[in-house]
């Protein structure tokens, strides 16, 4: 046998030769086939299955093997070790769309952007702020790209700087989900030989795809498009301009690389006008980042009158209560169920994902999936969907135990995985260990927003509105917010979905030089709440695992 064994991937015709005894997932990895590994190839998620014929079981090691149809065996990439040269099927469902969450609401702020342009009869200035940038012709462009650099997806918007108008929007999946899906996975992917390199390259090469197509959707040419603001969590930015983000990782979480700073893009690979610039909004701490104080100034949180929650939930639950005059910020590890991760039958809002459940006029309930197609998983909005109709029906029990006793409204009894499952439909279920999930997530959340109450002097009854951001606020409902006990029932009675606030943000960036100003101010001034180093949080994580008292919120 040679040193060297060659592994195929299809769809996509992916080729590599690699060392005997590689793992698929470092193969395709190496290959660039995309596939997906939330858990960072630690075997835990699951979703990683690949097929391969029967035959060439014996050329693979490590096995965690489930028969399927015909002669394919489905094995987890992370696990399967190959000793000879073997071809492997990618799923069609690790390439299935997202639906992807692009718009958001936002303030106005006077048109003064960073970038402006000076034209005389023959030639035409490119200025940021006091320096000359480049001397182009007359007929160039005015042109900026903001973008939402999320941990799952991306979202550009292509931005005429002279008048301010959006031109054109696109989005896409972040290819880093492929190297983890939380950020603690790519902090720690990041820290390899050349994992940050992997993770820099696969990221700005998704960019310069986006901005290829919306300035071809606009009709306009990407050498005019003169600076790119970036909005996203600490980690995220300092993937993008190949920073080390290990500090990320460790107390006290911070870094030498902040925000309210520029970039070459020439040097960090974008493919945007030869001097092009780079912009890191200002973050608050490193685990509240430019995403979050994006999303404070397209809402004007940081100007709010009467109290005001944000919150973005996804993998962490990142919060800020203005009270006071005064910005108290907090993140929470809120753990990746939301994102249909660690969920026996999660996956990412796409076609055919249970995004909601909702009542009947007959009085009963139904299961409503995106794009009415056939059940094949549950996202998150429809897990707590779902979990809130259980605890409503008294199917789950306060303690957030199936009470089989209790007809489910939805689906069947069953065992699945070794322990009680609501069936859903075919093929598709939620067990006891999901439910589970969902109360780590709602329980540090709650926990989160109890203790930012308590740091900010302020009560429930004094919060005037809740804003959720992001995908999964943009779809679930707030009687699943308050029903689960995400939200006290008070405050959901009082939620705002606000979309994605993030790439808003980002555009009033490239757009207004003072809110610029504005963001590096609240940065600075905002109070950062360690959740580690908070006395009271543990006692109250645990206090708010119960599902409590059954309310719909109406």
């Amino acid at each position: 046998m040679s040193d060297e064994i060659r592994i195929e991937f299809e769809p996509g015709g992916y080729r590599v030769n690699v060392p005997v005894g590689t793992g698929l997932l470092s193969a395709a990895r190496q290959a660039g086939a995309p596939i997906e590994a939330p858990c960072d190839g630690r075997g835990v998620c699951g979703k990683c299955r690949v097929h391969v014929p029967a035959e060439s079981l014996a050329a693979l090691d490590g096995l965690d093997v489930q028969a399927t149809e015909g002669e394919k065996v489905s094995v987890l990439a992370c696990l399967a070790q190959a000793r000879a040269s073997v071809r492997v099927e990618i799923p069609k469902e690790q390439n299935r769309g997202m639906a992807i969450v692009a718009h958001g609401v936002a303030t106005s702020r006077t048109l003064e952007p960073h970038i402006r342009i000076e034209r005389t009869s023959d030639t035409a200035v490119v200025w940021a702020g006091e320096e000359v940038l480049a001397m182009e012709a007359t007929d160039v462009s005015n042109l900026g790209l903001a973008v939402d650099v999320g941990t799952t997806t991306l979202v550009a918007a292509l931005v005429d700087l002279d008048s301010g108008a959006e031109l054109a929007v696109a989005s896409a999946l972040n290819p880093q989900t492929v190297y983890g899906h939380d950020v603690l996975s790519r902090i720690r992917y990041g820290g390899e030989a050349t994992g940050l390199e992997t993770l820099q390259r696969a990221l700005v090469s998704e960019l310069n795809s986006l901005t290829g197509e919306v300035c071809e959707r606009a009709g306009r040419n990407r050498r005019h498009v003169h600076e790119v603001v970036l909005a996203g969590n600490p980690c995220m930015l300092h993937l993008a301009v190949a920073q080390d983000p290990s500090p990320l990782g460790r107390t006290p979480y911070v870094s030498a690389l902040r925000g309210d700073r520029s970039f070459a893009a020439r040097e960090l690979g974008l493919d945007v006008a030869p001097h092009g610039r780079v912009y890191l909004p200002g973050w608050i701490s490193g685990f509240v980042g430019a995403d979050i104080t994006a999303g404070i100034l397209a809402t004007d949180l940081h100007k709010a009158s009467k109290t005001t929650l944000f919150i973005d939930i996804g993998t962490n639950g990142e919060m800020v209560l203005a009270h006071g005059g005064s910005l108290w910020a907090t993140s929470t590890a809120a753990g990746p169920a939301f994102e249909g991760v660690n969920i026996a039958c999660g996956m990412r809002a796409a076609p055919g994902a249970i995004d909601a459940v909702r009542s009947t006029a007959a009085g009963g309930w139904q299961i409503h999936t995106i794009a009415t197609a056939p059940a094949a998983g549950i996202c998150g909005s429809g897990l707590l969907d779902l979990v809130a109709t259980l605890v409503r029906t008294g199917t789950i029990a306060k303690s957030g135990r199936f009470d089989a006793k209790v007809s489910p409204p939805i689906g069947t009894w069953n065992e699945r995985l070794g322990s009680r499952a609501i069936d859903l439909s075919d093929g598709v279920f939620v067990t006891q260990k999901d439910v589970r999930q969902v109360q780590l997530a709602k329980a540090a959340i709650r926990a989160g927003i109890d203790v930012l109450l308590a740091r900010a002097g302020a009560s429930e009854a004094e919060v005037y509105s809740v804003l959720v951001a992001g995908s999964f606020g943009y779809h679930v409902s707030p009687d699943s917010l308050g029903g689960s006990g995400l939200l006290p029932a008070r405050l959901a009675r009082r939620v705002v979905a606000v979309g994605n606030t993030s790439k808003t943000g980002a555009v009033l960036l490239l757009t207004s030089t003072s809110a610029r100003r504005e963001v590096a101010r609240l940065s600075e001034r905002a109070h950062a709440i360690d959740l580690a180093d908070d006395a009271g949080f543990e006692r109250r994580f645990v206090g708010e695992m119960s599902f409590g008292e059954v309310n719909p919120c109406l």
